[in-house]
């Protein structure tokens, strides 16, 4: 499981606090419930979520959150483990397996318990007093609404959707500068496919379905409006405050990017670019270089991976990409988890993918910017974190929710790479040139034509930087913002 194999100690339970203390909260893995008046019974669901988690996930009682995760102690050791293990073995529909333990951390006890993953074929086991079942979303339970759980009855197979076609798609539904794109990179790499019509070049690599129709992975990569058939196979981005903790939370302030594959992905890097601050930073091998404050490679492969790896089964459908973007972090969830590794082995192990046949046909498709939407499968992850490493800035996390995968980026701690200067992103620059004005925020969205998102975010980092500065109540909507006159 993703927990621990054995019974913690007290230094390893201190490094796990230590962790969460820097998170502020409590994650993916770990839950965290004082437990000094008795045996927390929010915890049960917690339980039931992590048994549906890939890996499992971990209960520590004992610990107070609100006091920056110190050790309180639990009511009493003994009872608090056999509670723990009774409610594991009656409270579900399957019994749920719990390894659980007693670390003393001075004269106060924490009881730890090692949730299992229930087998595959078995998801979603539920909490009976409710009937639903959970999953696990960064630092929260969620409730599975009856089409999540028919994903994890789908996700259990091996169907390749990617394949199937599309009925009443045809040749005419593909944009012709993509396939002229497409069949010259596949023939500069075949001596056979260079050798037979391009018709057959489509048939043969998947484009085309044996029936006339359009494949699904044909019809997402080459498409000319791939939403005429598929209308949720978009990436819906927003801007939120950074209080907005879960990827599943409705989204505000909406930018919907939509048609074939490489159109998506180089419109919504765009979109994040657009929002971000480029840093000039001196390097450690000398060069000076300019960078987004998230890096272009990195995002770019995000996207990539997330539009070519998603599920495309009919229930997965229904459900989009979600791209976030809040103070300190970009999150994108897409539906559908790892499928054949864990996040473990990401970037360390070869590749697999459900949507064999559309990554397949990425790898030949060119985007905007020249460089095919991706690479050789397994080349995306080791990238990002080069990417990151290079300029001193954060890796990215990954979160495998079993039926929804969630890479998160935070901005970076610059580590031995130092700052030179800092340059504004374009909404900020925008702002900026209004100099000299006091205004409110709804003036500025009125003379701006910017969102309330944006510029929100953008001032948020101005007045930051003090190159605006707020009058009032931060409270009041009509609050006054004078930006400051450079000249």
């Amino acid at each position: 499981m993703n927990g621990l194999v054995r019974a913690m100690n007290v230094d390893e339970l201190e490094k796990v606090l230590e962790s969460l203390r820097m998170e502020e909260s409590d994650n993916r893995q770990y839950e965290v419930k004082m437990a000094a008046g008795g045996f927390p019974q929010t915890v049960l669901k917690s339980i039931c979520a992590f048994a549906n988690m890939p890996g499992g996930g971990t209960i520590i009682l004992g610990v107070d959150e609100r006091q920056d995760f110190a050790v309180t102690g639990v009511y009493d050791a003994k009872n608090c483990q056999q509670t723990m293990a009774n409610h594991a073995q009656r409270d579900y529909t399957l019994p749920i397996v719990i390894d659980i333990s007693l670390v003393v951390v001075g004269d106060r006890n924490v009881v730890i318990g090692d949730v299992h993953e229930i087998e595959n074929g078995l998801k979603p086991v539920k909490y009976r007093k409710t009937g639903s079942s959970f999953i696990r979303q960064y630092d929260s339970d969620f409730e599975l609404s009856s089409l999540e759980e028919r994903l994890f009855e789908i996700n259990q197979g091996i169907v390749n959707y990617d394949g199937s076609p599309v009925p009443n798609s045809s040749v005419a539904d593909l944009s012709k500068p993509l396939v002229d794109g497409y069949i010259i990179s596949r023939k500069r790499h075949s001596d056979i496919l260079a050798s037979i019509s391009d018709d057959e070049v489509l048939l043969r690599t998947g484009i085309l379905h044996h029936t006339g129709e359009l494949s699904v992975a044909g019809l997402l990569a080459l498409g000319v409006y791939p939403q005429q058939f598929f209308p949720n196979y978009t990436i819906k981005a927003s801007i939120r405050g950074s209080s907005d903790t879960s990827s599943r939370t409705r989204a505000v302030n909406v930018r919907a990017f939509d048609g074939p594959v490489p159109t998506m992905l180089e419109g919504a890097l765009r979109w994040i670019q657009s929002g971000s601050r480029e840093y000039t930073m001196d390097l450690e091998d000398g060069n000076v270089a300019s960078v987004c404050e998230y890096p272009a490679v990195t995002c770019r492969e995000m996207l990539a991976n997330a539009l070519v790896h998603r599920a495309l089964n009919p229930i997965a459908m229904i459900e989009t990409i979600t791209l976030i973007l809040d103070d300190n972090r970009l999150v994108l969830s897409n539906p559908g988890g790892l499928f054949g590794l864990t996040v473990g082995e990401l970037g360390r192990t070869a590749s697999r993918t459900r949507n064999s046949r559309l990554a397949e046909i990425c790898q030949y498709v060119p985007a905007e910017r020249g460089a095919n939407v991706i690479e050789k499968l397994g080349s995306g992850i080791p990238k990002m974190f080069a990417e990151q490493q290079r300029y001193g800035f954060k890796p990215p996390q990954f979160i495998d929710g079993e039926i929804y995968f969630t890479a998160i980026l935070r901005k970076g701690q610059y580590g031995k790479s130092q700052r030179l200067g800092v340059r504004m992103a374009n909404t900020e620059r925008i702002i900026i040139a209004l100099s000299g004005a006091t205004l409110s925020r709804s003036e500025i969205e009125k003379k701006t034509m910017l969102t309330t998102g944006q510029v929100r975010y953008a001032l948020s980092k101005l007045v930051e930087e003090r190159r605006v500065i707020k009058t009032g109540n931060s409270n009041d909507p009509n609050v006054a913002y004078k930006l400051v006159d450079e000249n």
